[in-house]
């Protein structure tokens, strides 16, 4: 009898362990080569605030890691949302400072990118993201870029919202609309204080 009852414990926790198991998605820890993308990316960084102090060896699980989100399913990072918190001015944020590294392309399944209120310095935007095909979210507004826009961000066929607003010091600028019309996913796009003086409109090279 005793026997009999501990089978049917048994089964009953195999069977709560095989429903349980799609769910336990990154319990192991997220993907090491993600992991060392993101810090190659912090390395970049001037982080005066402290916002990236989670991401090291002392929390080896990235996806436990502050702005990172990872997909339940496969333990890929989906999304770094990264915008710079207000600081007790309200004219300035806690930004982080630097460059973005192309490491960021390990995050090949990367949907949503926000950097928005941080200070790249003047720094164009890198046409590598361009190359991050999943991307369904790309917010890159009041972050200091300037520069031309690089027309490699029209490869982003996924993407449902754009937003390269408010980049002021210098200005943000796009000689070429022709890569707008290969978004066709887009839904939002915000392009204020972007300089479009000099722009190609589209549809003109084609009718040249």
């Amino acid at each position: 009898m005793v026997g009999r009852s501990f089978q049917h414990l048994l089964s009953f926790l195999m069977l709560l362990l095989l429903c349980a198991k799609p769910g336990l998605g990154n319990l192991t820890g997220c993907i090491e080569r993600e992991r060392q993308a993101l810090l190659h990316f912090k390395r970049r960084l001037v982080d005066e605030f402290g916002l990236l102090s989670s991401w090291g060896d002392d929390n080896r699980d990235c996806c436990q890691w502050r702005g990172v989100q990872c997909s339940n399913q496969s333990g890929h990072i989906i999304m770094l949302h990264l915008q710079a918190p207000p600081s007790e001015n309200p004219y300035k944020y806690q930004s982080l400072r630097g460059e973005i590294s192309p490491s960021l392309l390990e995050l090949d399944h990367l949907t949503h990118l926000d950097l928005s209120c941080n200070d790249f310095e003047g720094r164009h935007i890198p046409p590598f993201l361009g190359s991050l095909s999943r991307m369904q979210y790309l917010n890159l507004s009041h972050a200091n870029f300037a520069q031309t826009v690089p027309t490699q961000l029209g490869n982003l066929s996924n993407l449902l919202s754009l937003d390269l607003s408010d980049n002021y010091y210098p200005r943000l600028n796009s000689g070429n609309l022709e890569w707008l019309s290969r978004l066709s996913s887009l839904r939002r796009l915000g392009l204020s204080s972007v300089n479009l003086s000099e722009a190609i409109p589209m549809g003109s090279q084609a009718s040249n």
